[in-house]
């Protein structure tokens, strides 16, 4: 017998042998987390008990709290070892955060095999509960793993690809890196789908259970945009792939203010590749990013123009480009694509904050004077604006490279109308709009318009479709003989599957999503109708916006407060204006059971103003006579919601 192969077996059982679980692991190392509110501070175990030590981080007066219904278990395994007791914090009860903003309890839990060596903290199953995996109960050597790329086997592409329409999805797959069964991650979406559709977020992306997400985009041109929650750059090549890893150990060791296995480049915990550009070159092209969004801060912006004229703001803004492109002599690898790519979005960045001049101005001046809002009417600032500014904009801060970023649809339309004001009334259609404009542009621009005009026709069709005016035979014939195919196509196909969605929701009554005409009576009158119509029940009233975040924050943390009131006498009312397109509330409101308004501007405006509406979320609550009982401004809180509807039930 070969004893020596033998003992070498035995080696690594003697190892695990030898490895005694401690009775106390101070900040022990865990694998994936939810939160950045609880670290543990240490884990006592013994034979009676497990106590887990938790140090609490969260804004001060905000509410936490652990649900009665807490377990531990040993990660792998379906075993619940259920809370019987905590020290510091009372269990099922809101906790309140000190002014501090920082607190310390204790949980207790029964005793654990002394053979688990890792176990998983869950408190509760629901969604946005405590919960942390992989917790290591004994040390280790090695830490957690993390993710660590492949190199390159392909060498990248030499130069960007043309700005050109192809009509072909970008797609872009990726995985998560210790995703968990039980991890609800925050909505994964793109800033910008393309430069024909109204800016704002696009569909979610869908994670698969193993973590893994596949997703086309038909955004039309080469597109550089933001990656949420993240605020990460990703590049996306009509007709090609896009990869994106992004490690949630890593993100949970970097964030996290106790690990002390922290490693260099924990930071980057996202790689994004694609046939131009390495990981690395994205980290370098997401590191200029950064530092152009750091020098282009508001609050810093405020503090610096107060009083400057045109000529001024510019020459400043000149200045911040030429302090970021001096920037990147700290980047030795830099290449020239990715310098295009950051030339591409500080140019973006600049141009948007040029074309912000007069209201940059008017809030410098109010904040340095410290003049606040409702004193701010009886002090008013001229200002003095050159009438070829806006072309001196255009010319000082557009070329041809922002076409490369999701702020090319605003600078079209900027471009478009600048040069076709003398024009746009005479033309009494998109195809009449679009020519005139070619006429005037090139004459002072000097450069060939053909891919700002196909944009600016695309997004003059997209708007026509969003008011409710469908595309007709001849729109689509025009369409068609468009030599962009991916205009023609993605607009006609937009349209079609916009009137279908709009029918389906007109048939979904009986789901409980009723889509209701805008009373046909005066502005002054249209809520007194509305309210009429569900006299005899307590009506709740939520203004609100697609593109509004809190709004739709606010819609997901009413469902189970809803759930408690039906067949009970009250009624949801859901409020919104054009600034919502037509498509992304017929996207949204199946989502939303309730009685839904889409009003015209006018009528939004004048709520606005007449009912002092200051921001959105804005919630009513009315009795059964329609008398105004309660309002709030943003969300306050699923009792407090409560507490209004149950004293007018």
């Amino acid at each position: 017998m070969n004893y020596q192969k033998l003992a070498l077996l035995f080696i690594p059982l003697l190892a695990a042998c030898g490895q005694k679980r401690p009775e106390v692991i101070e900040r022990p190392l865990f694998e994936v987390r939810n939160t950045s509110t609880l670290e543990i501070d240490k884990v006592e175990l013994n034979d009676t008990t497990t106590v887990f030590h938790f140090d609490a981080f969260f804004y001060p007066n905000m509410w936490i709290m652990i649900a009665a219904d807490t377990y531990i278990k040993e990660s792998g395994s379906d075993e619940r070892f259920f809370i019987t007791k905590a020290e510091g914090i009372n269990i099922g009860e809101h906790f309140f955060m000190p002014e501090s903003g920082q607190t310390s309890f204790k949980l207790f839990f029964p005793p654990l095999d002394p053979k688990i060596t890792k176990i998983d903290f869950i408190e509760s199953d629901c969604d946005d509960c405590f919960k942390i995996w992989g917790i290591q109960l004994v040390p280790s050597k090695k830490g957690i793993v993390t993710y660590k790329p492949e190199k390159a086997k392909v060498e990248k592409l030499a130069s960007l690809p043309p700005v050109e329409f192809v009509d072909k999805p970008a797609i872009l797959t990726g995985k998560f890196i210790g995703y968990q069964q039980g991890l609800v991650l925050p909505d994964i979406q793109l800033e910008s789908m393309g430069p024909i559709f109204k800016p704002g977020f696009g569909d979610k992306i869908k994670i698969n259970e193993d973590g893994t997400f596949r997703m086309e985009v038909n955004c039309g041109l080469p597109l550089l945009t933001d990656l949420y929650p993240w605020g990460t750059k990703v590049f996306l090549v009509p007709g090609h792939e896009t990869t994106l890893t992004i490690d949630l150990k890593k993100q949970s060791r970097f964030e996290s203010k106790y690990r002390t296995d922290k490693e260099d480049g924990d930071s980057a915990f996202i790689y994004i590749e694609n046939d131009w550009l390495s990981t690395d070159d994205m980290n370098i092209l997401n590191a200029i990013c950064r530092k152009t969004d750091e020098k282009l801060d508001l609050f810093t912006l405020f503090n610096t123009v107060d009083g400057f004229t045109t000529d001024q703001y510019l020459s400043w803004l000149q200045d911040v480009e030429n302090s970021i492109r001096s920037s990147y002599a700290d980047f030795p690898t830099l290449s020239e694509k990715v310098k295009i790519l950051a030339e591409a979005n500080l140019k973006a960045s600049t141009y948007y904050l040029a074309n912000l001049y007069s209201a940059v101005i008017h809030e410098a001046y109010y904040r340095t004077r410290n003049i606040p809002h409702e004193e701010r009417q009886s002090h008013p600032l001229e200002l003095e604006v050159p009438a070829d500014y806006s072309k001196s904009v255009i010319k000082s801060f557009v070329d041809e490279n922002i076409a490369y970023t999701s702020s090319f649809r605003q600078a079209s339309l900027d471009i478009f109308f600048e040069y076709n004001k003398a024009t746009f009334i005479e033309a009494n259609n998109v195809e009449g709009i679009v020519e005139a404009f070619k006429e005037q542009a090139a004459l002072d621009l000097g450069k060939n318009t053909d891919l700002i005009a196909d944009v600016a026709k695309g997004i003059l069709y997209y708007e026509k479709i969003e008011s409710g005016a469908f595309l007709n035979d001849e729109d689509k014939a025009n369409l068609s003989a468009m030599q962009n195919d991916y205009v023609a196509n993605q607009l006609i196909a937009y349209n079609n599957k916009l009137v279908e969605l709009i029918e389906n929701n007109k048939a979904a009554a009986d789901k409980g999503v009723v889509i209701n005409p805008t009373p046909e009576v005066a502005k002054e009158k249209a809520l007194d109708v509305i309210l009429e119509k569900y006299r005899g029940k307590v009506v709740f009233v939520d203004f609100w916006a697609t593109w509004c975040g809190p709004c739709i924050s606010s819609i997901e943390a009413m469902k189970p407060v809803k759930a408690k009131y039906v067949d009970k006498d009250i009624v949801f009312v859901y409020l919104t204006g054009e600034t919502s397109p037509l498509g992304t509330w017929n996207k949204t409101i199946p989502e939303i059971k309730g009685e839904h308004y889409r009003v015209s501007n006018e009528q939004w405006e004048y709520w606005y103003q007449e009912l002092e509406i200051t921001g959105i979320p804005t919630f009513m609550v009315f009795d059964k006579e329609g008398k105004l009982t309660n309002r709030y401004t943003g969300f306050p809180g699923q009792d407090t919601i409560e507490n209004s509807i149950n004293k007018n039930l």
